[in-house]
């Protein structure tokens, strides 16, 4: 998706949540935000028509498992899907603009919302949304390795002071007890995994 981008490819960002239904709710944000025909003219204007980059990494992503005959199959429906959905609530939207909002209900299929797991191992997205589960999960495999190793090689090269990476923990009153102590493991492991101290200038913790 990503492959023809001439910057390079890491995740600025981590948006961390408890629940999937929260992060739906930020995909929805983000769109409003990110991928606005607006926000395409301005970023087209300003920004030499670089995009900013997002991605919802869950069980819900498409696609899961190794690449494979089968699994092309079902990514390759996906895609269809997201197209054809798309354009058929954008169709609405044009003929009744008071409809407008939902269209934030759906991935743009030319915007900067990632598309697939695939996608996003080989060109990891500027803001990775997640859960702490699939976080756990993406730290011990191999698949996903490359994402971390981009990311940690984006902050240590030399010369960019202004290289940050953001890890943003949503819902922070609610990691208590165990659970609370499994995702300070979950975060500590992947501030090692990106060669980060939690006093580091180059780390931002936003809690909310």
């Amino acid at each position: 998706q990503w492959a023809h981008g001439d910057r390079p490819s890491a995740i600025r960002a981590v948006v961390l949540y408890p629940l999937n239904a929260l992060v739906e709710d930020q995909l929805r944000r983000l769109r409003m935000a990110l991928d606005t025909d607006e926000t395409h003219r301005w970023l087209d204007r300003e920004r030499g028509g670089n995009r900013i980059t997002f991605g919802r990494y869950t069980g819900q992503t498409p696609v899961s498992g190794s690449k494979s005959a089968a699994a092309t199959g079902r990514l390759r429906e996906a895609l269809r899907r997201l197209e054809r959905d798309y354009g058929a609530v954008r169709k609405l939207v044009d003929e009744d603009p008071a409809l407008n909002d939902i269209l934030y209900h759906y991935a743009r299929p030319d915007g900067g919302e990632m598309w697939s797991r695939w996608d996003m191992q080989e060109t990891p997205p500027d803001i990775l949304i997640t859960n702490y589960s699939m976080l756990n999960i993406m730290l011990m495999r191999q698949v996903e390795a490359g994402m971390f190793d981009a990311t940690r090689e984006w902050l240590a090269e030399p010369g960019h002071p202004e290289r940050i990476f953001t890890l943003v923990v949503d819902e922070l009153h609610s990691y208590r007890g165990t659970p609370g102590t499994e995702v300070a493991y979950i975060v500590r492991l992947l501030l090692d995994r990106l060669g980060l101290e939690p006093g580091s200038p180059k780390l931002r913790i936003m809690a909310t």
